[in-house]
């Protein structure tokens, strides 16, 4: 019996011992899964913050190259010629000296670049203006200084008066010569409206240019180009006034007009009617740019000054 009893206890013993042996492993497990899932969120939480901080920083980096950007588009449409483009907008236009249409004459456009034409509308020098600062005892004066794009020579100077809207210009120290604005808000414009300086007859060779206004801001210009006593050839384009130019957009009609006879009316053959032109105020006359066929390449209509 006690034998009996001797062995129940070793085998409760055993089963005990078993038991918590099983209970040990199973404790230990969980802790080495829960160990291992820590690490697993911590690296996850990790990632995140990296993920998080590295996305802080591409943003940082591209608002910072957007303004760059910015700045630098900024910069570039601030700075024309070592001048605000307001600066020279202020003198955009045509201008003759004491503002007579027959007198040499410079034409400057918005962004500084310009031509100038001795009497007679003929091409003297086409270059760039640069806004350049000079120190007179202790006064800085701001010059519109003029370069030929051709070999860099100086031109002529403008000091810079400070207004917003200028119809005069001096060249050098001494203010002669005298330039006058000529056109709209120009002293020498006499009152026009914008493309009245273009009406009129206008002659270059054997070529005649009319020009009459049709509308508001509508025009009409014709040219006759006698080729012989018996045949020539006739433009005519539908215009629209356009910042300073009469401009024909693909309206234009060239016809050849040709006589047989005296007594018989001229054979007439239209060579196209989708023609486009433009028509410039040079100095003191009109430039004809065919844009079609570039018949009028280096022609200049010329005229005495509109009347106002």
């Amino acid at each position: 019996m006690k034998k009996t009893m001797i062995a129940i206890a070793l085998l409760s013993s055993i089963a005990m011992l078993t038991a918590c042996g099983k209970a040990n492993e199973t404790g230990s497990t969980a802790a080495t899964d829960a160990a291992e899932t820590t690490v697993v969120m911590s690296d996850e939480e990790t990632t995140e913050e990296d993920t998080t901080e590295t996305q802080e920083e591409e943003t940082t980096e591209e608002a910072s190259e957007t303004e760059t950007e910015t700045e630098t588009e900024a910069g570039d449409t601030e700075e024309m010629n070592g001048a605000k483009s307001s600066d020279f907008v202020s003198i955009a236009g045509d201008w003759y000296i004491d503002g007579d249409p027959t007198l040499a004459s410079i034409h400057i456009e918005p962004d500084g670049t310009f031509k100038t034409y001795y009497p007679g509308g003929i091409l003297e020098s086409a270059g760039t203006i640069r806004y350049e600062d000079e120190e007179i005892e202790g006064t800085v004066i701001h010059w519109y200084h003029l370069y030929n794009d051709n070999d860099g020579e100086y031109v002529m100077g403008f000091i810079d008066d400070g207004s917003e809207v200028k119809t005069d210009l001096y060249v050098g120290n001494g203010g002669e010569p005298h330039y006058q604005k000529f056109g709209e808000g120009g002293i020498a414009d006499g009152g026009r409206e914008p493309g009245e300086e273009f009406l009129g007859t206008w002659g270059c060779g054997r070529a005649t240019l009319e020009i009459e206004q049709t509308g508001d801001g509508q025009f009409h210009a014709l040219i006759h180009w006698g080729s012989s006593a018996s045949s020539s050839v006739q433009w005519d384009y539908p215009l629209t006034y356009q910042d300073g130019k009469l401009v024909c957009d693909g309206k234009g009609t060239k016809t050849g007009i040709e006589f047989q006879s005296a007594d018989a009316d001229p054979d007439e053959t239209v060579e196209y009617t989708d023609g486009s032109a433009e028509f410039i105020v040079q100095g003191a006359g009109i430039v004809w740019n065919d844009l079609t066929e570039h018949s009028g390449d280096e022609m200049v209509f010329m005229n005495e000054a509109p009347e106002a």
